[in-house]
């Protein structure tokens, strides 16, 4: 009987070891397709348009950035019926951005709208069009943000808790970025907070409206004493929320249990020709317009 545990352990390796099988999935390839990365904001500024293909799955490689393409970009008021284009110039010493004048600035209420031509993204020789629209949406002023250190279960963090009027007759939708010292510190949109305003009291406070920086495995978000901290409130549609919280559940994965099912994160890019099946897009990413409110303070450490 003394051998037993022995004889148990050598029959539990042997079933594990039969259970063991490596399986080289090919994911195969497929045609290239456009993603479209870009904003246009009601700040004054040269506002940039990115393109890209995209690449196989297991790709090492950064997508490559598309030249020579001519982008449209024009404005419409539904009330006047007017509308404004311009064409958007290359970046000449960055190939695939596209830029307006640093003068240009977005009107909330107007619907912008890029039609982009003389592309060819899946490399087949056919010359392709594309064209996407967004409503530039108002933002409500920010009344104050205040900065807190708390200690959360595994570290410290410092939280972000902002107060607004949110117009009650509305349904709004609302992102914010924080910025330290010029620097923006929620630099990837995995980090970007949304919600809408089903968060929001009939008064200023928002009742869990908070945006937590962990300092421990981002140092550059550590908010140190007279650090100047800039809030980013942006006025964004109910589409491009949807599209951020897509990307979001994307890289983090989706709760097994209670996740939705599985799909392409959505886009307002679309290839108008050669056309395509219903349903298709023929395009990856979004182009987006909204408002932005700028709120900034210097953070007082505690005594």
């Amino acid at each position: 009987m003394r051998n037993l545990p022995i004889l148990l352990l050598i029959v539990l390796l042997i079933i594990m070891g039969s259970c063991t099988k490596f399986i080289n999935v090919n994911l195969g390839s497929m045609d290239p397709q456009l993603i479209v990365e870009g904003v246009i904001t009601t700040d004054t500024m040269a506002h940039k348009i990115i393109l890209k293909r995209t690449a196989d799955y297991f790709s090492n490689q950064k997508a490559e950035r598309i030249s020579d393409a001519i982008i449209m970009l024009s404005d419409s008021n539904a009330v006047t019926h007017e509308t404004h284009k311009i064409q958007m110039k290359e970046d000449p010493d960055s190939a695939g951005i596209y830029m307006t004048p640093s003068n240009y600035f977005g009107v909330k209420g107007r619907i912008y709208t890029i039609n982009i031509s003389n592309v060819d993204a899946n490399k087949d020789g056919i010359s392709e069009t594309y064209t996407a629209s967004c409503k530039l949406n108002s933002i409500a002023p920010v009344d104050s943000f205040t900065i807190t250190k708390r200690k959360m279960v595994y570290e410290d963090a410092f939280v972000i808790q902002v107060y607004l009027k949110d117009p009650p007759e509305e349904t709004n939708y609302y992102l914010f970025r924080v910025w330290k010292n010029d620097s923006l510190v929620t630099d990837s949109i995995i980090l970007w907070n949304i919600t809408d305003d089903n968060f929001f009291s009939p008064e200023f406070m928002t009742n869990d409206l908070k945006i937590y920086l962990f300092p421990r495995f981002r140092h550059k978000q550590y908010i140190r004493d007279n650090n100047t901290v800039k809030l980013e409130a942006c006025g964004i549609t109910k589409d491009y929320f949807n599209f951020i919280r897509e990307a979001i559940e994307a890289y983090r994965g989706q709760n097994p249990m209670f996740g939705s099912q599985p799909a392409n994160i959505r886009t307002n890019v679309i290839r108008t020709s050669p056309p395509l099946d219903v349903g298709e897009t023929g395009a990856r990413g979004y182009f987006a317009a909204y408002s932005v409110f700028w709120k900034k303070k210097i953070y007082k450490a505690p005594k």
